[in-house]
Parts: structure tokens; sequence; C-alpha cells
């Protein structure tokens, strides 16, 4: 379904991205882990165009997306153009991005309301099924400040759910949580995994990765040093970087059970 060649993005004289290539089916689940600044964030929001890449090609269903590169360049498409795939791929942040001013239930209905043009009718009652779905049918009326952190980033998976996506793209989504409200949406994207959802997640949470995930991915430097199922790449790996990084996470989730 998703599909990156040699994708590069600089920062400056920084390389955050370096030559990325990957792959992911549909209806897998794809979760990368690597320490803080290898390019995993940076590489969802290349997906989603939230960052501009500088050379490479992204495909979604074998549709070339977002640009054309050209030699030393890349072209964006047009505003329309990006609105029209980013509608495709749900994406879910770490900070929640609810909007304040609105209830539980019009927050999950924005999107369709406003991107699609649908009528607001016609879109309540998908929003409402959608809440119920997550567990949050009776705090539709609530706004974000009236609920806990973990309901949040339960509205903000329902909301890119109401967009009815081919894929949905999680970005660190419990990093933001107290470590007692991590379960409950990790259980919400456990029961997307069993739908059938295609989904990248990139997580901390080792045991989920173990868990749900048909392929991890462990980047580091802004390069895929391995990649495998998770009874490989958590059983055996291969790389010594990647033996490294998971000793240390391994031990430290040792300690905190």
């Amino acid at each position: 379904m998703i599909e990156l060649k040699n994708l590069y993005k600089a920062y400056g004289d920084h390389e955050v991205l370096r030559g990325i290539d990957l792959s992911i089916e549909t209806g897998k689940v794809v979760v990368i882990i690597g320490p803080s600044g290898s390019g995993k964030s940076t590489l969802l929001r290349c997906i989603n165009y939230l960052e501009h890449p500088d050379s490479g090609a992204i495909f979604l269903n074998g549709q070339r997306i977002f640009f054309e590169a050209t030699p030393g360049s890349a072209k964006p498409h047009s505003a329309r153009q990006i609105a029209a795939v980013r509608a495709r791929l749900g994406m879910v942040f770490q900070d929640f991005n609810l909007f304040p001013h609105m209830s539980v239930l019009r927050n999950v209905m924005e999107g369709p309301i406003t991107v699609k043009g649908q009528r607001p009718k016609a879109v309540e009652g998908l929003a409402r099924e959608l809440l119920a779905k997550v567990g949050l049918a009776h705090r539709a009326d609530y706004f974000p400040d009236e609920i806990s952190g973990g309901q949040k980033q339960r509205v903000a998976i329902a909301r890119a759910l109401a967009m009815q996506p081919e894929a949905m793209l999680f970005d660190e989504p419990t990093s933001a949580l107290d470590p007692e409200l991590v379960g409950e949406v990790l259980n919400v994207m456990r029961d997307l995994a069993q739908q059938g959802m295609t989904m990248i997640v990139v997580t901390h949470e080792m045991a989920f990765a173990r868990e749900v995930a048909d392929e991890v991915v462990f980047m580091d430097g802004g390069k895929i040093i391995e990649r495998g199922s998770p009874e490989q790449l958590f059983g055996n790996p291969q790389n010594e970087r990647t033996q490294r990084f998971l000793q240390r996470t391994q031990g430290y989730a040792e300690v905190s059970r």
C-alpha cells in the first residue's frame, strides 16, 4: 500500500533521513523503533507531507504522491492534491491536537465536514459510532479540557478514522500520557490492527511492538539499520547497534516491571 524509495530529508547540513526504502503491505502493522533523533517522526511527517522530502519518492497504492523529484530538487504538488492524499492517510500525533473550543463529537466530525464537504447531519452518525468504538460514546458532549489525556488520544484516533483513511500513521501516540493511561490507547490500536487497518506506528512501547507488529523496523542516524518480524528482531537481532538498543530498552522495561 505504501512504498518509500530512497527518501532523503535534511535541515541545513543535518541529514535526518538518509536513503529510506520501505514497503508496507495492505492490512499490515509496521512498528518503527529507535533512539530519539533517529528520524522516525520525520519519516512519518514526510509520508503525510507535513515535511517536504528533499528527494526520493512516495507511493500510495502504486500512485506517486506529493512531489515529483528532479535531479537535485523536489517539486511539490498543489495544495489541493496534497489535501486529497492526506484525506487518505489518518495521522495521530503525540500531543492530541484537538480543537479546544469544540466538543468531542464536533472534533470527530470536523474533518469530513471541512475537508470532504459533507453535511453535519450525515457525519454525526459516523462520529458517534467511532466514539463508541473507542469507548467514548458517553463523552460526546464534553470538551477536551474536561477529559483525560488517554481519552483525548482516543478522540484523536476517532477523528482520524472519521476521514475513513486507507492507512493510519501514529507518531508516538502514548509518549505524552501518564503511564496508567497508556494501556487504554494501545488497546484501541490493537483493535484496529485486528480489524485489518494498515498502520505505521512510531513508538517506544516495545511490548506493543512485540505483540501487534507484523514487522519491526529499527532506525538510527536517519537509516534503517535492521528490520524483521518481532520474533526475529527482538529474539535474534543481527546488527550490533540493534542489539545495544534493545539491551538498554528491555533492561529498563524489566526494571519498570
